[in-house]
């Protein structure tokens, strides 16, 4: 068994994205992740979820080196399998390269050949993907500021309800006075 790969370390998770398999005859969808390093600021991609039977590796492919080899892949002009996209991995589960296979046609930089569904294609603006995971920063950080927003709006409104209740309880006291006895009296108005 492979050993745990800590590959994720300073890598901070965006989004986590489905997406159908390569075949259609394939049940369930898959989960994967898109993750940013915290210096650099390059992108990677780790597949996380099976809904259905089919082991697979977790690991971090960086974007820079998928971009690398789709250009190779171009360049050659030809339709390939699945199983070129193989030398990305570590981990050697025979699902790993079919399944980031469907994960690039899920982000439009491969497509299936029209013929023959087994067959991928690079699409031309390939090398423009790294710059579209960019949108995905925008929409987290912006659900980030909506929930701060919303954390904050209901913070002023505790604080107020706080207030009233000091200020109400503070008119109570004052109304209060102590009889001769010692016992509490509330003035009556």
């Amino acid at each position: 068994m492979q050993p745990r790969i800590h590959d994720k370390i300073g890598y901070n998770l965006i989004h986590t994205f489905t997406c159908n398999k390569l075949s259609d005859r394939a049940e369930g969808q898959l989960h994967y992740q898109l993750w940013q390093h915290s210096e650099d600021q390059s992108f990677g991609i780790a597949l996380s979820k099976n809904e259905s039977t089919g082991g697979f590796s977790a690991e971090l492919i960086k974007v820079d080196d998928i971009i690398q080899l789709l250009g190779k892949l171009y360049q050659e002009g030809k339709p390939f399998h699945a199983t070129a996209l193989k030398s990305l991995f570590i981990g050697k589960s025979v699902n790993n390269s079919s399944f980031l296979g469907a994960v690039l046609v899920d982000q439009n930089v491969i497509h299936t050949h029209p013929q023959t569904a087994r067959l991928l294609e690079v699409n031309e603006d390939y090398e423009l993907w790294s710059i579209g995971l960019e949108s995905h920063l925008k929409t987290e950080q912006e659900d980030i500021d909506s929930s701060h927003a919303d954390k904050t709006t209901g913070l002023k409104s505790t604080k107020k309800r706080q207030h009233k209740t000091a200020a109400n309880t503070a008119e109570k006291v004052e109304s209060t006075s102590m009889d001769e006895d010692g016992e509490d009296a509330i003035d009556q108005e």
